[in-house]
């Protein structure tokens, strides 16, 4: 795949852009978000923080993401670098590393769609910055708030996400021993994110 030097040499400088967009997280409070949003929320919700981890089903090596919910809800919270799945692999990479934290409902909220942006290298040469790519309306699987674990960002072929809370139902479609399907409602289809990669991407779109 080729050296991550200039990757992992630049972890600082993103954690303090996601800082900086209100994406990331402090800890386990204080979550910002400043997307905007059509979604009405309710006037009280009560959130969870809980920490973040990935599962890497692609051939690309993911520097880091985020995930934004409405303009003031305090919903959102950042994840980890994830490498790429091993070529001649059925096993998906990552799942060991957590990061902390996202805020998300204590119950179950159908309607809530968040975004989310992943920074993607898909040259593999230690060289090219990588891409933001964005998928914007993606719900949160069905979950028990009360059992609640880890946030899973899950990245598939074809810029691809879906996101899931592990709850103890290993049924319930929380399951992370399970790769998604490709018509599983809640993934959804990702684009390069053209806001992002202007403002954020060392030589923009080119």
């Amino acid at each position: 795949m080729g050296s991550r030097s200039g990757f992992l040499g630049a972890s600082v400088w993103l954690r303090g852009l996601l800082v900086w967009v209100g994406v990331a997280v402090a800890g386990c409070s204080g979550i910002r978000s400043d997307a905007a949003s059509t979604v009405e929320m309710p006037p009280y919700v009560e959130l969870l923080g809980g920490g973040v981890r990935a599962q890497n089903y692609t051939p690309w090596y993911i520097h880091a993401f985020a995930i934004t919910g409405p303009k003031g809800s305090g919903i959102g919270g950042g994840g980890p670098n994830v490498w790429p799945m091993k070529a001649g692999s059925n096993k998906p990479s990552g799942g060991a590393k957590e990061t902390c934290c996202m805020s998300f409902p204590l119950e179950w909220q159908p309607d809530l769609k968040l975004t989310v942006r992943w920074l993607v290298d898909k040259k593999g040469d230690g060289k090219t910055p990588g891409y933001w790519y964005k998928a914007e309306n993606v719900r949160i699987a069905q979950y028990d708030g009360r059992n609640a674990g880890a946030v899973w960002g899950i990245f598939l072929p074809g810029d691809r996400v879906r996101l899931m809370i592990t709850d103890g139902n290993r049924n319930g479609g929380n399951n992370v021993n399970d790769r998604p399907a490709d018509d599983d409602p809640y993934v959804v289809q990702g684009a390069l994110d053209e806001e992002w990669n202007r403002l954020y991407r060392d030589g923009g779109m080119e």
